[in-house]
């Protein structure tokens, strides 16, 4: 499993990867004549873009994803008690400097939007395009808040599978399919070791503050951004209806931003795993 150690103002990070060009599955570097597509997984699950990987289409170019702090296989100092996404995006910032990579296109989804789209604002230029599911780039709805707060509550108790219940609502409106238990039954042994009684602040901070505290872009950021931006809804949502990612769609219009979006029907709001080709 290949890593690279960045620094940043929060502290180091070992950064575990995947590249993926056309001949190989797992290469040491991109293939420098092709594209790159820059993938940001959601929280609590590091490998969410399994069939994007896999897809023969996007076997054409260069893949690359990570595991972000405190998620999967990368490993980390720990981090300030305030640690959003301007922390979050200097640390991928880091993390795309150290590997050289060349300006991407950016696929990202729930927790990964909040990170991708700082990056489009601090450095317009490192970003072709956003593809952004299931965004949460503005401020929290209140009632997810309390759902967010009662599961923190089951977890610091260790009531793991009660929370992982809770989350499978979260994520895929409470749905499985045999890829969909075999992603939990990957994940959920790393992320218990990963926030284990020890880390309870870590996981804190990750899984409950991140998302709680987090604001809108100002308008003035918006306005930076220089690439296209798709935005996709799942229809089946039991978290976020429609209306937030038009909201949200409404604000970059307004700052002159080239957007477009798109809802899948009947898709939940980890809309990517085993829910049509998006």
């Amino acid at each position: 499993m290949p890593f690279i150690k960045v620094s940043t103002s929060t502290g180091n990070t070992r950064f575990h990867y995947t590249i993926s060009t056309p001949a190989c599955a797992e290469a040491e570097a991109i293939n420098p004549g092709l594209p790159v597509i820059l993938f940001f997984h959601a929280f609590a699950f590091h490998t969410i873009f399994h069939s994007q990987f896999s897809d023969p289409i996007l076997r054409k170019f260069n893949l690359v994803t990570f595991d972000m702090r405190w998620h999967g296989y990368t490993e980390s100092d720990t981090i300030p008690e305030r640690y959003g996404q301007a922390e979050a995006a200097e640390d991928i910032i880091a993390f795309i400097t150290a590997l050289q990579l060349p300006p991407c296109h950016f696929v990202a989804l729930d927790m990964g939007s909040t990170i991708a789209l700082q990056i489009a604002v601090m450095l317009p230029e490192q970003v072709l395009s956003l593809f952004i599911m299931s965004h949460i780039c503005l401020e929290e709805i209140p009632e997810v808040q309390e759902g967010r707060t009662e599961l923190y509550d089951l977890y610091i108790t260790g009531a793991y599978l009660d929370v992982a219940l809770g989350y499978s609502q979260y994520t895929f409106s409470n749905k499985t399919s045999n890829i969909v238990q075999a992603l939990w039954d990957l994940s959920f042994p790393i992320n218990v070791k990963n926030w284990s009684p020890e880390h309870l602040r870590e996981y804190r901070l990750i899984s409950y503050d991140f998302f709680c505290t987090r604001k809108p872009q100002p308008r003035e950021a918006l306005s930076r951004i220089t690439c296209p931006v798709k935005l996709v809804h799942g229809g089946n949502s039991v978290v976020y209806d429609q209306s937030y990612t038009e909201r949200f769609m409404k604000s970059l219009q307004d700052e002159g931003v080239n957007v477009s979006m798109e809802t899948i029907p009947n898709a939940p709001h980890y809309l990517c795993f085993d829910h049509g080709n998006v």
